[in-house]
């Protein structure tokens, strides 16, 4: 036992002088080709703005030092415009929490400072794993459990990330490892601290651990307002457990936290929210780049005043999402957090406790939280690697069954990684910057589509692939949407758009208008027999046309998936032979591979 005890912990320490080292000493810049993208890039200005200002206003020196590390700009950014002292400034639009920690780091280790963070919390997280799993179990088995959990899951790709999906996942997982210890301690029959303790085991077996867990949880909800569903099961406990002056201290610690956090922020910046009130984000142009570029003249709204009336869906949109939450193509955690269902599984079928059961109505509350009142985003945007709040919630269904551990479970874990997400984990950066790659490709092929997610698909971060229009002039009213790369650009010139050879393209239709039939319109390359065929709605014909040759099939349709005014109807298109003109004619200048053009007519009811 003591040699596994060894290793187990000479294992834990190379893994984190790993990560240390890739922290320390990649050129991430370069990396990331000049370029962070939304989040990663508002929040490493903020750090930045902390680091070396003090603040979190926005000015142009904020401009010029980001882009001296990455020079295509902070594409993305939120910024709101607020009064303060008699002038108007600008600040970054984002919570402050996750930057305020990352800025000692930022300002010893520049651009690698945010990396350097994440391998300390890194460290801890595994460190805290370590003695929770280990207690009943092999150290080498309990250390492999917090490992599965981290990297047999996108979750551990959040670690390159410069954002704060990592650090929620931290915080949530430190206020159940400070309240759990003790609770496990006495369930499994541990002697009470002593003298002869060590001081670091001797706080987390005293109610000193519950007010610190507090004070973090409050960190990690103003961080990310859901994640109050964290504070609820230890609170719930301690009361049902008649420790009623505990109940009061975990309060006060929690309310101290969020408190200071939130007053900090209306002291920097005159206001409470920082995401209500006049709020944008910003590509390309930014403000006070230039004399005349101005936050008025650029940018685009994105305020949560009024956010609850505009993306309030009717109930069935809970149940579409709680479908699409587990089995989703792009979000479902069944396959990018396959050990959450897991350890989900070895709930139902293990011993149950008190602690556990409030662990699960907790965990099926923040995900009811964000399905209901983010019913278009709750994966996190289009920019996600899976659904990258859920982060926040993992580490509930980690500490969900029971602490003993079973090799295989190890096995059928690492198997789900290697045969879904391999793909994903041996190519993180590259992944993280195209996040709709894996998905057009089998198996995520198979799995349904989130319809609710329309604008926030990750195929969307492609801009020719995301809400096309056609017609002349283009239709206001109907857009189409790419879900793999199986059709061409669409020309300048062109009224319509070529599929790619002898390939599928896998495309929604989204209208503003009730329909009752789709025309699609065809035209056949130069081979001189093409089968094309084409579904739509689940309805499939078929026609063979001859070289260039033009045809027409019709599809009677219903309502389609109904969003509000909205209605999406799938469709398929393929032709079974490709050309590339250019190597078939001499005059032909046509370099692609043609598969059959195409262009819709929408009928309206």
């Amino acid at each position: 036992m003591l040699q596994d005890a060894r290793g187990a912990w000479a294992a834990l320490l190379l893994v984190s002088l790993a990560f240390l080292g890739f922290a320390l000493f990649a050129n991430l810049p370069v990396l990331h080709q000049g370029f962070l993208f939304a989040d990663q890039a508002v929040y490493y200005s903020m750090a930045q703005s902390l680091a070396f200002d003090g603040d979190i206003e926005y000015t142009k020196k904020d401009l010029v030092r980001y882009m001296e590390d990455f020079a295509a700009g902070p594409n993305g950014i939120f910024l709101k415009r607020v009064k303060k002292d008699g002038q108007e400034k600008l600040f970054f639009a984002k919570n402050f929490a996750y930057p305020f920690f990352a800025a000692p780091f930022v300002r010893v280790f520049d651009s690698n400072g945010p990396l350097v963070f994440h391998a300390v919390m890194l460290f801890l997280l595994l460190l805290m794993g370590f003695s929770y799993f280990s207690l009943g179990n092999s150290p080498g088995l309990s250390l492999l459990r917090v490992l599965t959990f981290l990297f047999a899951s996108v979750a551990g790709v959040y670690f390159l990330w410069i954002a704060p999906d990592f650090f929620n996942l931290f915080l949530v997982f430190t206020v159940l490892f400070l309240w759990l210890y003790k609770v496990r301690c006495r369930e499994l029959g541990k002697p009470a601290a002593d003298a002869a303790t060590p001081r670091w085991q001797r706080f987390l077996l005293s109610g000193g651990s519950d007010y610190l867990a507090a004070f973090i949880a409050g960190i990690a909800v103003y961080s990310k307002p859901p994640n109050i569903a964290v504070v609820g099961p230890f609170l719930l406990w301690t009361l049902l457990k008649k420790k009623y002056a505990r109940s009061v201290g975990i309060l006060l610690g929690f309310g101290l936290s969020f408190g200071i956090l939130f007053g900090t922020n209306y002291l920097m910046t005159s206001d409470w929210n920082y995401q209500s009130g006049d709020r944008k984000t910003f590509y390309s142009n930014f403000p006070l780049e230039k004399d005349g570029v101005t936050f008025d003249n650029t940018g685009w709204t994105m305020t949560a005043t009024g956010y609850m009336e505009r993306t309030l869906r009717p109930v069935k949109f809970v149940f579409y999402n709680i479908f699409y939450y587990f089995f989703g193509r792009f979000t479902g955690i069944t396959w990018y957090f396959f050990p959450a269902v897991l350890f989900l599984i070895l709930f139902v079928i293990g011993k149950k406790s008190l602690e556990r059961w409030l662990i699960l109505i907790a965990l099926a509350g923040e995900i009811l939280i964000y399905i209901v009142i983010m019913p278009d985003n709750y994966g996190g945007g289009g920019g996600s690697l899976g659904n990258r709040y859920f982060l926040g919630i993992y580490p509930l269904f980690l500490f969900l069954p029971g602490i003993k551990i079973k090799d295989k479970e190890f096995l059928v874990a690492w198997g789900m990684a290697a045969l879904l997400i391999g793909q994903i984990l041996l190519t993180p950066l590259q992944s993280s910057a195209r996040p709709s790659t894996h998905g057009k490709k089998l198996p995520f092929t198979l799995f349904p589509v989130e319809l609710t997610l329309i604008n926030e698909l990750p195929t969307n971060t492609n801009p020719p692939a995301f809400k096309q229009q056609w017609g002349v002039p283009l239709y206001a009213d109907r857009f189409l949407y790419f879900l793999n790369d199986n059709f061409i650009r669409k020309d300048s010139n062109e009224n319509g758009w070529w599929t790619l050879g002898d390939r599928k393209a896998d495309i929604i239709l989204r209208t503003f208008f009730p329909v009752k039939e789709v025309a699609v319109h065809l035209l056949s390359n130069p081979r001189l027999s093409n089968r094309i065929t084409v579904t739509v709605e689940g309805r499939t014909q078929d026609v063979t046309l001859g070289a260039n040759a033009a045809a027409t099939l019709r599809f009677p349709v219903g309502n389609g998936f109904q969003d509000r005014q909205a209605h999406l109807f799938r469709l398929k298109i393929k032709a079974d032979k490709g050309s590339i003109p250019y190597y078939e004619s001499e005059a032909n200048k046509e370099r692609r591979w043609l598969g059959v053009f195409f262009n819709l007519e929408v009928v309206a009811k």
